[in-house]
């Protein structure tokens, strides 16, 4: 009764410990997951503005090209209308191009070049303007006594960056300095005016200190919240504000899982913790004859409980590990909490199984590897053979994983010796070899208590039996399929 009593209060204790634990972690993974979320929107804000920079940063040359014609060759008529018409094909966002001198106004467009008379003023200052039911923004320049510009319809630039900044999740706008949209993902808001006075102040303050402003905000468009960046964008002579519109990552639905899978993780163990410490405290209590009997029969302990002696000791390392990774590598930390859920989402999912399929361990081994592959480095290599793919049939249910987890436990492991381990498919059967560097402190013969329970469900499911031996400095362990 007292051994029982400390084996409870030992499990409570250790729950508890485990639940800390796991808060703690929880509470730093989701300050890590806000600030990644923060670092990669500022990345696609400076990635999404950067592109749009570039393509009107070709527009204000197509303008700079003109001038500098212009400038070194003189105002020829025939010859300039030549250069505009070649320029115009240059920049798809381009509506039309066009210049004036003495009164009369010359515009180049797809279709041709025309003549009228000299545009409104307003045109000739550069800015946005209305013609025939169509908002035009111009890019304007002067060269001596020729007035030049470029002319960009809206809905002709709404229809360009549709394609090349296509909307979903997050998505971009261009305001001018006065808060009027120049383009937006909603055909129907060109041309209109900011009506929110606070954004228009957050215009003006990007436009006049030349800087960037992060905050968050909803979003009309999608209906979300949402990150939103602002970004200072000069277009010739033209002061503009990119804003930059993202998501806000909800992370709440993944926490859930995590703290679901992790409470069924510290169940899980604690429960383990218990029974082997039970069994262990009975084991003492009885005689040597009794003892030797029960050590005999532990050879053929159940099946399930064979898919359930994931060691303890397992959990303890993977905390430590991913305790560290967070600190120096956040996104690593991220795919290790993934990887350890994987890992023991399959051992509750096989509790009930005595055979899995060999694409299933195999799976398996990789998230189980990956754990490992965090704490042992450059010593640890696996190398899955391509065959694997091609073979069907059952081997026993985390058998791959016991063969693994016993050439860690009775193998060097160092950078002269490091571990390395095949698995490949022969005819009937899956190899695993890895090599053979045993350690000092552990009997030369012993495979482990494990691989002999490997052979009791061999017994018990087919006519064929696991083969093991020592080859050429490896060790070599072939698992028949069951079909």
């Amino acid at each position: 009764m007292f051994y029982k009593q400390n084996g409870i209060v030992a499990g409570i204790l250790l729950l508890i410990l485990f639940a800390g634990a796991i808060g703690l972690v929880s509470v730093q993974m989701d300050k890590t997951v806000n600030r990644m979320h923060y670092s990669v929107v500022e990345e696609m804000g400076e990635y999404r503005t950067e592109l749009i920079r570039q393509d009107f940063q070709k527009t204000a040359e197509l303008v700079e090209s003109m001038q500098d014609y212009l400038a070194t060759r003189g105002y020829q008529k025939e010859q300039f209308e030549e250069l505009i018409a070649l320029l115009i094909r240059q920049d798809n966002k381009v509506s039309r191009i066009w210049f004036e001198t003495e009164g009369k106004r010359t515009i180049c467009t797809d279709s041709g070049i025309r003549e009228s008379e000299a545009g409104p003023s307003k045109e000739r200052n550069g800015g946005l303007y209305a013609e025939d039911s169509t908002y035009y923004w111009t890019l304007y320049g002067r060269q001596g006594e020729v007035a030049l510009g470029i002319d960009i319809a809206l809905d002709h630039l709404h229809a360009y960056f549709s394609n090349l900044l296509p909307a979903g999740k997050n998505y971009a706008y261009i305001l001018n300095d006065s808060g009027v949209i120049v383009t937006h993902p909603e055909e129907k808001w060109l041309g209109m005016r900011l009506l929110d006075s606070l954004e228009r102040r957050r215009v003006k303050q990007v436009v006049g200190e030349n800087k960037r402003i992060h905050v968050t905000g909803f979003s009309q468009f999608l209906l979300l919240p949402v990150d939103k960046i602002y970004y200072p964008l000069t277009v010739g002579t033209e002061k503009c504000t990119v804003v930059i519109n993202v998501v806000q990552l909800d992370n709440q639905e993944a926490m859930a899982d995590f703290h679901r899978y992790a409470l069924w993780i510290v169940v899980f163990t604690v429960v383990i913790f218990i029974v082997l410490l039970a069994y262990s405290q009975r084991r003492w209590r009885k005689e040597y004859d009794l003892r030797q009997k029960a050590e005999q029969e532990a050879i053929r302990l159940n099946l399930q409980q064979l898919k359930n002696q994931l060691n303890p000791h397992f959990l303890f390392n993977a905390l430590n590990s991913l305790s560290a990774l967070i600190t120096t590598d956040p996104g690593v930390a991220r795919k290790f909490i993934l990887e350890m859920s994987k890992v023991y989402r399959y051992v509750l999912e096989k509790r009930k199984e005595n055979l899995s399929k060999l694409e299933e361990e195999i799976e398996f081994i990789r998230h189980y590897y990956f754990l490992q592959k965090i704490r042992f480095g450059e010593q640890l290599n696996l190398h899955l053979a391509d065959n694997l793919t091609t073979v069907n049939g059952r081997i026993p249910a985390m058998s791959l994983q016991l063969i693994f987890e016993n050439a860690l436990k009775y193998n060097e492991i160092t950078h002269r010796y490091p571990l390395d381990i095949d698995i490949y498919a022969e005819v009937g059967a899956v190899i695993v070899e890895n090599s053979y560097h045993p350690r000092t402190d552990m009997p030369e013969a012993s495979f482990g208590v494990g691989m002999e329970s490997i052979q009791e469900i061999y017994r018990y499911y087919a006519d064929v039996q696991p083969e093991y031996e020592i080859k050429e400095g490896k060790f070599i362990c072939r698992l028949p399929l069951v079909e």
